[in-house]
């Protein structure tokens, strides 16, 4: 991708997510982990890249979501909205799947 090539909706949308959770991760890595529901070992990955590794993987995905909405979406749209913050606090998260280097450890 040059310069001139403009991201798309999804290429935006995976551009903010990587580049805030980069910067979070940085900032405070247990609190990312906790909030972003990844792992460490994952984070780590993130917050070592810099902006141009960051716009190379986005162009490189395409058209594809590396954060895929929570299953529940539709039910927390029809909630009340005052229901909405309990709805999505008292779902259970599974820990983040392991990585790689973790698998067998």
């Amino acid at each position: 991708m040059n310069d001139a090539t403009p991201l798309n909706d999804v290429q935006t949308l995976n551009f903010t997510i990587l580049s805030l959770m980069r910067d979070a991760a940085r900032s405070d890595l247990a609190s990312a982990c906790c909030r972003f529901g990844l792992s460490p070992v994952q984070l780590r990955a993130i917050s070592d890249l810099t902006p141009a590794d960051v716009i190379e993987i986005v162009a490189s995905t395409g058209n594809v979501l590396l954060f895929a909405p929570r299953d529940d979406i539709d039910s927390l749209l029809a909630a009340p909205r005052t229901v909405i913050p309990i709805l999505a606090s008292a779902r259970v998260r599974g820990p983040a799947r392991p990585h790689a280097d973790q698998a067998g450890a």
